[in-house]
């Protein structure tokens, strides 16, 4: 069963403008994701695992790319 609580937290994350609440809106998506890489572990699915990856991405590009605004 694919659990998406994660997204919302990600979504979070990528709607914020405020620049001061970015971090914590990355962090608390990222703790998401990993909670939920966790419990997938060894489960074989690897579409969500590939889907769990490419969000981890997306915020450690968003990170980087707010520091050089």
């Amino acid at each position: 069963m694919v659990d998406l609580s994660w997204q919302e937290p990600y979504r979070a994350a990528l709607a914020e403008t405020d620049l001061r609440k970015l971090p914590a809106r990355i962090e608390a998506a990222r703790r998401a994701i990993h909670e939920r890489l966790r419990e997938i572990e060894g489960a074989g699915d690897t579409r969500e695992h590939e889907q769990l990856d490419r969000a981890l991405h997306a915020l450690f590009t968003l990170a980087a790319r707010k520091r050089t605004a």
